[in-house]
């Protein structure tokens, strides 16, 4: 399990393994931990309970938690508390977290080392998430905080609670036209925000698309990001950035001037696949995959699921033309015909509102003992504190 695999990679095995320190100096500041438990106190981290007792040097402390980061352990965050792995990819880890100073659930994606290490990918990894971070649209995952801890690069976004459309689909096997319309409508309307603010995501998919739990709302995942990872060496020109089942042509073939045309392409591929359970193209191998984004015209919608519409399947292949000039040339547009879609097929069609997500602290730091929830250590649980060698701050009434 994802806890187990976290315990695995824990501060004390590490410090141990290091040769910092022993099993039984690890256990004596675990028992500090839960008698701090036991009066009522947010435990300090293992790490500073061990510099305090003087066991670990801050410095020490420091490599431990790089050393775990980059083995795909827990690491520390300042600002943070790791929780559990949700979700692994080719950009790095993702854990499910809290942001200590809003005391809220989030995610936090933690930079692979080999990504981590390219000086130039950091650079353009830092300016892209920033701008992710200034948008606010409902159907998009926000970005909060973006920084280095501890020698770990991260990315701190919006936690929802929900399931990835791609699963969805595969367990309904197809979904029905009203429902799929209303999924790309509400992505297509994040695509317009992204747009209007020079973004292009680059890896449109099911799989980067959640369904909240609570309000069935389509979430658009990872935004921006993408779009760094055709930079990350000097010597690779041309790259192809997506997934080859999603892919458009023009990304197929590396170019590098990819428009939010692009985008709409691979939004088209998936509401394909949300109204047949089936995708455009399928091979065993992801070269010829690509060959067929590329040369061949995919089977029309109607002909896998009669019960599509013509004016959604017609939608559908504008939207996966080969050539960017035969598409929908921006988000608007194709958010102009899946609404009068609905609406004259349906009836009304729902307009989410925009909500504010505030960001993290500019230099987010972790709150001390006293600070946390707004608890004050009293004269006697100092004392009782004093004795285990902790050290605390004080503060005035």
């Amino acid at each position: 399990t994802n806890m187990e695999q976290i315990k695995k990679i824990s501060f004390g095995d590490i410090a141990v393994e290091l040769g910092y320190t022993t099993s039984e100096k690890i256990n004596e500041c675990l028992e500090i931990q839960r008698k701090m438990q036991e009066m009522g106190i947010t435990p300090k981290k293992l790490g500073e309970i061990m510099v305090d007792k003087g066991y670990l040097t801050e410095i020490q402390v420091k490599h431990i938690y790089q050393k775990q980061g980059l083995e795909g352990g827990t690491t520390q965050i300042a600002g943070y508390k790791l929780l559990n792995i949700i979700g692994r990819g080719a950009m790095g880890t993702v854990y499910k977290g809290v942001q200590l100073s809003m005391e809220r659930q989030v995610a936090i994606k933690i930079l692979s080392p080999h990504l981590a290490g390219n000086e130039k990918f950091i650079t353009r990894f830092f300016k892209e998430a920033r701008a992710v971070a200034k948008l606010n649209h409902p159907n998009i995952i926000q970005g909060i905080d973006v920084g280095e801890s501890y020698g770990i690069h991260y990315f701190a976004m919006e936690y929802a609670e929900g399931k990835d459309l791609e699963t969805i689909v595969k367990k309904q096997k197809q979904l029905d036209e009203k429902t799929a319309t209303e999924i790309i409508l509400q992505i297509a309307r994040a695509l317009d925000h992204a747009h209007k603010n020079n973004l292009v995501h680059r890896d449109i998919k099911a799989g980067n698309i959640l369904i909240t739990n609570k309000d069935s709302i389509a979430k658009l995942c990872d935004l921006g990001l993408a779009r760094v990872m055709d930079e990350n060496s000097e010597t690779q020109q041309k790259v192809r950035v997506g997934t080859p089942a999603y892919i458009s042509p023009e990304q197929a073939r590396g170019e590098m001037d990819i428009d939010i045309r692009s985008d709409i392409y691979s939004l088209g591929v998936t509401f394909y696949f949300c109204v047949t359970g089936d995708l455009p193209f399928r091979s065993n191998s992801a070269v010829e995959v690509i060959k067929m984004h590329l040369s061949e015209a995919p089977i029309p919608p109607k002909h896998k699921n009669p019960k599509i519409s013509n004016t959604i399947t017609s939608i559908i292949l504008k939207m996966m033309a080969k050539k960017r000039d035969d598409r929908y040339q921006t988000p608007a547009e194709l958010i102009s015909d899946l609404e009068k879609h609905l609406r004259t097929t349906y009836g009304a069609v729902e307009i989410l509102e925009p909500q504010v997500i505030e960001s993290a602290p500019s230099s987010p730091t972790t709150p001390t003992v006293a600070k946390i929830k707004g608890k004050t250590i009293d004269r006697f649980r100092a004392r009782r504190l004093g004795k285990l060698g902790i050290r605390f701050r004080r503060f005035k009434k």
